[in-house]
């Protein structure tokens, strides 16, 4: 068993279960539209890429890629549970990296509401290590997004604490931010913010490497395993 697989299996049997692994590693083309993707769930993932502007590229083990995305309301990725309800724990777990073109919203809810989004926000330059809680921002809003490969982590407790943790080449050591309430999401958008069922606005150019989501909150100790055992294949 890899390492990786070791942790997701001891996840699954100790801690919070991993029900959505969205991770291009897992593919060797862009999804197709109703196919099920891997973790406990066994959520079907609806693909939108009517401008052909989505594809996979086999960088880094497997990304998802936007290129062009400026010209772009329709095409995007969609999955995952409904955790609206505030009472769900939780945790998403996303690698990423913008391409320094289009600013936009990289992982959000995928409807209207509750809001939800991390990662990317073109809020005038782009801004990264973004954790947007339905209501408020969960560390800073502020970093000027650069185009390395970023680990962003989001928690809920599913009652009152949730954290960011954000890495690159060093495990999180603490939180980048943390709150006492969570709107959730039901499902998630990749790629663009939610507009209707079929369109998005905000588009945005990004690599995403793979998105997790687990039914509970890791602990630091669980982020900085996950941070370990992908941090090779993201260059570091």
């Amino acid at each position: 068993m890899t390492g990786v697989s070791a942790i997701m299996a001891s996840y699954g049997s100790k801690g919070p279960t991993l029900v959505l692994d969205l991770d291009a590693a897992n593919y060797a083309a862009v999804p197709t539209n109703a196919s099920t993707v891997a973790g406990a769930g066994a959520y079907p993932i609806t693909v939108q890429n009517t401008n052909s502007r989505m594809s996979w590229n086999a960088a880094n083990g497997g990304v998802f890629r936007v290129t062009s995305a400026a010209a772009n309301s329709t095409d995007f990725m969609s999955a995952g549970p409904n955790y609206s309800s505030g009472t769900q724990a939780f945790t998403v777990g996303m690698a990423y990296k913008w391409n320094g073109a289009t600013a936009g919203r990289l992982l959000n809810a995928n409807s209207a509401s509750p809001d939800f989004l991390m990662g990317l926000w073109g809020a005038g330059n782009c801004r990264m290590d973004i954790a947007f809680n339905g209501s408020s921002f969960i560390g800073s809003s502020s970093t000027v997004a650069d185009t390395a490969w970023h680990f962003i982590w989001f928690t809920w407790n599913g009652s009152n604490v949730t954290n960011s943790y954000i890495a690159t080449n060093t495990a999180p050591a603490s939180v980048n931010g943390t709150g006492t309430t969570m709107g959730g999401f039901n499902g998630l958008r990749l790629f663009g913010r939610f507009a209707n069922t079929t369109t998005i606005s905000e588009p945005v150019d990004a690599d995403v490497g793979f998105v997790k989501v687990w039914d509970g909150a890791l602990t630091l100790a669980e982020v900085q395993s996950q941070h370990a055992a992908y941090k090779t294949r993201f260059g570091y």
